[in-house]
């Protein structure tokens, strides 16, 4: 009986420690996302492509109910563009971490607005 309580306990430890690092990366109701190279990113221990990571964050917002998504520091414009496409299309906020400030992501390719007229 003793034996069993001591793995019982044992295993709950195991269950609350991956679930300590399976939410690692959700802070605030956001995922926060690491740019790796090749056009990937890195959240919760995962590396996965753009495609991937659009069904991850997806699940996130049906699951955990994130609210947006932050692109930590560098990502190049493939990576953001990717960042903000998803977060459009799931209609959550997306971030870029700009040291501990968060600043909105826009699309890199984004044309500026056009300048005011007088008139």
């Amino acid at each position: 009986m003793n034996k069993f309580v001591r793995i019982a306990v044992l295993a709950l430890g195991v269950v609350m420690a991956a679930t300590a690092f399976a939410r690692g990366d959700i802070r605030d109701n956001r995922a926060w996302v690491k740019p790796e190279k090749g056009e990937k990113f890195a959240i919760n221990g995962y590396i996965m492509g753009k495609v991937e990571l659009y069904g991850y964050l997806g699940q996130l917002r049906d699951d955990e109910h994130i609210t947006g998504v932050v692109l930590r520091s560098g990502a190049d414009d493939a990576q953001k563009q990717a960042i903000v496409s998803s977060a459009k299309t799931l209609q959550i906020e997306a971030f870029e971490a700009d040291g501990s400030d968060l600043k909105p992501l826009t699309s890199p390719n984004a044309a500026p607005a056009p300048a005011p007229t007088g008139g």
